[in-house]
């Protein structure tokens, strides 16, 4: 093997792949990134067995061959140097050279034929959706996917897809985000994506359209000539429709901004463990406070939209402010029924007609 390749071209490249290599290192060759070069363009390829991602650039091959080398030592080297040409070359025993102006590296490799089959799509049959629409969609529900492995079907993102409608629901069994946007597509889907796919997608650019497909076990992501591929996770999510409370009569509506405020101010003297931070209501007004015996206590008063009468109700103050962090507009409403019942929080109004942003969060005990 033995190519030429831009710096630039390369380093950007080796950087989408970082986040899929295995840092873990338990089996060695998932730490590696395979190099392919033939023709006139050099293929890029990792994998963690969950999740694969396929890139490349141009690049000048005078001789074809593929080696997996370390990802992380040659995304460093490749950042390391300055010129704009970099030449590679593959000699005995696995040893790739890297010539760059007046610097030179030896990176030892291991044999390509142990380096994990990269599952693959021809996407003949594949949907066109907007990959700007995807990340929408993880960026308003992947702060609720649990970080339990134990519960392995909540490790991810439901997505759903029909003739009409796009959603992703997610849930940590304390809180469940969902989002759904009106879309036209001839697919059928129902998938848990994991988490890891989840951040993954939101790097392979901006603005672009993705085309999506999917076989018995894998789906698949194609945005510009990067190609994820992930394993779709195994099991039964839960039933969400049952979690969605159908009426919570009492509405609290408030400043996005203002409340995030006060609840991270007042979050600074809660329990580290519970987080927990009540809210005391009446009529226009929202006493949001908290108090632990080992530092002390606090509160602050905001203005809030509330005709019923006075309720306290406890809820953990990340779970708030997370949402908050996702959703878009300038008011929320938080909808409750009692203080022992899940509230429901929403934009006050939905960015549109055909969108649907919904957090519903349990209470805890006051």
């Amino acid at each position: 093997m033995n190519f030429v390749v831009g710096q630039e071209a390369l380093l950007g490249e080796l950087q989408f792949l970082q986040g899929v290599a295995e840092k873990k290192k338990t089996i060695p060759i998932l730490s590696n990134i395979l190099l392919r070069a033939e023709g006139d363009f050099l293929t890029l390829a990792a994998t963690d067995l969950e999740v694969s991602l396929t890139g490349g650039c141009e690049a000048e091959v005078q001789e074809p061959g593929e080696i997996t080398v370390s990802a992380k030592k040659i995304f460093e080297v490749v950042r390391s140097l300055t010129d704009e040409k970099i030449s590679f070359v593959l000699t005995d025993g696995n040893w790739l050279e890297i010539t760059c102006a007046n610097s030179f590296f030896r990176l030892v490799g291991l044999a390509p034929k142990d380096f994990p089959e990269v599952p693959e799509s021809n996407f003949s049959k594949a949907e066109k959706v907007s990959h700007d629409l995807f990340n929408d969609l993880i960026n308003r529900t992947i702060f609720a996917v649990t970080q339990e492995d134990a519960r392995y079907a909540l490790n991810g993102a439901l997505l759903e897809i029909d003739s009409k409608t796009i959603r992703m629901v997610a849930t940590d069994a304390h809180r469940l985000a969902m989002v759904e946007e009106a879309i036209s597509s001839a697919t059928e889907v129902k998938a848990i994506v994991p988490k890891k796919t989840l951040t993954e997608l939101r790097n392979l650019g901006k603005g672009e359209e993705m085309l999506f497909s999917q076989d018995k076990n894998h789906l698949f992501f194609k945005v510009g000539h990067r190609v994820l591929a992930s394993r779709v996770i195994e099991g039964q999510f839960p039933s969400y429709e049952k979690v969605i409370p159908p009426e919570n009569p009492l509405a609290v509506v408030f400043t996005k901004e203002t409340m995030a405020g006060a609840i991270r101010r007042v979050s600074l003297l809660a329990s580290e463990r519970s987080r927990a931070v009540k809210f005391t209501l009446s009529s226009g007004e929202a006493i949001v406070s908290s108090s632990n015996p080992e530092l002390g206590e606090a509160k602050e008063s905001v203005a809030v939209q509330y005709e019923g009468s006075e309720l306290e109700v406890c809820f953990n103050a990340q779970y708030i402010l997370d949402f908050l962090t996702a959703v878009e507009g300038e008011e929320v409403v938080l909808r409750l029924k009692d203080p022992a019942s899940q509230g429901l929080l929403e934009p006050h109004k939905q960015s549109s007609e055909t969108s649907k942003y919904k957090c519903v969060i349990m209470p805890m005990r006051i």
